[in-house]
């Protein structure tokens, strides 16, 4: 998975686990000089990958992506994965009520236990929105007949206001306007 988002450690990162009792068996699809056995030997006559999980290694490492990915994963320890998994739960919860508020339907589970950081709104014209949003700053994302929200952790309850008083208006205009 990589760690853009819910990790904040920006773009170039991602992390791949296999049991260590199948590296062996991977074959890796693509593949850089740190995947070799001997990296540094410059004399590569054969590939040969390293028998550990180096062998899913690529090139040289993306130096600046690592450092931001360290500090965000640092973030996330300080804060607690719990914390984190408490937070994005009352932010969807906020969510949730104001979508009851508006009448809008929302494709979400209900039981606090069961969600994660991401509540789905059903929308009529869902591109025409999330553009709309992203003019006035808020990022969602859109699907089919569906609008997406994944608030950050780190969002105030004021912000996330402001962006649902957004979301609902343009969820409103656009209805009103195919009326």
């Amino acid at each position: 998975g990589g760690c853009l988002k819910w990790l904040s450690g920006g773009p170039g990162n991602a992390f791949l686990y296999v049991r260590p009792e199948l590296i062996s068996q991977v074959r890796p699809q693509g593949t850089g000089w740190f995947a070799t056995r001997d990296p540094f030997s410059f004399t590569l006559q054969e590939l040969v990958f390293a028998d550990d999980a180096r062998r899913l290694e690529t090139g040289t490492w993306a130096v600046a992506c690592n450092y931001a990915g360290l500090a965000g994963l640092e973030l996330i320890l300080e804060v607690g994965v719990a914390n984190i998994q408490e937070r994005l739960r009352d932010l969807t919860e906020r969510i949730l009520q104001r979508c009851d508020e508006a009448g809008v339907r929302t494709f979400t589970p209900r039981e606090r236990a069961r969600r994660c950081g991401i509540v789905t709104l059903e929308c009529e014209h869902p591109e025409e929105v999330e553009a709309a949003l992203h003019r006035d700053g808020v990022i969602v994302d859109s699907r089919p007949g569906r609008v997406r929200l994944s608030p950050h952790w780190c969002v105030t309850e004021e912000e996330l206001d402001r962006g649902m008083d957004l979301v609902l208006r343009h969820l409103g205009a656009t209805s009103a306007q195919r009326r």
